[in-house]
């Protein structure tokens, strides 16, 4: 059963509903998260668009890359599908696992102010693209675009209470 308490500043986003796939009730889905247990059978999702929210559970999930075919339980046609076209998918941020000391979820992540040692404004943090060599931060700021790596010594500090992340003004790096 759904809570009628449910806020949505409390949910955090696993996929994006793209669009209907065949005729029963599957859906083409954006994975937003590197978390694959959030798509096994069982697992309760929110369905979220507008101000309507709707639980359901994981029948199958087949992945595509940085998609996938979901098909949920409640849904069986495609007339069923189309009206979450453009659906978030998420859960509660109560079901977030506990990371250590220095790690991050993206979410955390994204929009943080970026500053020099300093305190002055370089930008905010846009996106994040992941490499092999770890991750890497694109900031946008007053005087363009510019990446930061996530590994090594750039990065001095994250106030996530603050929403900011202090770096090092290296040379080359703007």
């Amino acid at each position: 059963m759904l809570s009628k308490d449910i806020n949505k500043d409390d949910l955090i986003v696993v996929a994006t509903v793209m669009k209907s796939h065949g005729l029963k009730g599957m859906f083409k889905v954006r994975v937003e998260t590197d978390n694959p247990k959030r798509f096994l059978p069982g697992e309760s999702l929110l369905l979220v668009l507008a101000n309507r929210i709707q639980e359901a559970t994981v029948e199958s999930f087949t992945p595509q890359n940085k998609y996938g075919l979901l098909k949920l339980a409640e849904i069986s046609s495609i007339e069923q599908t189309e009206p979450w076209r453009g659906a978030e998918l998420a859960i509660p941020d109560s079901r977030l696992e506990s990371l250590e000391p220095g790690r991050y979820y993206t979410f955390q992540l994204l929009g943080l102010n970026v500053v020099s040692q300093d305190n002055k404004q370089l930008g905010v943090l846009s996106q994040i693209e992941d490499m092999p060599s770890g991750d890497i931060y694109l900031v946008k700021g007053p005087e363009g675009e510019f990446y930061i790596p996530s590994q090594g010594d750039i990065i001095q500090q994250i106030d996530l209470d603050k929403k900011v992340m202090v770096i090092r003004d290296a040379e080359g790096l703007r």
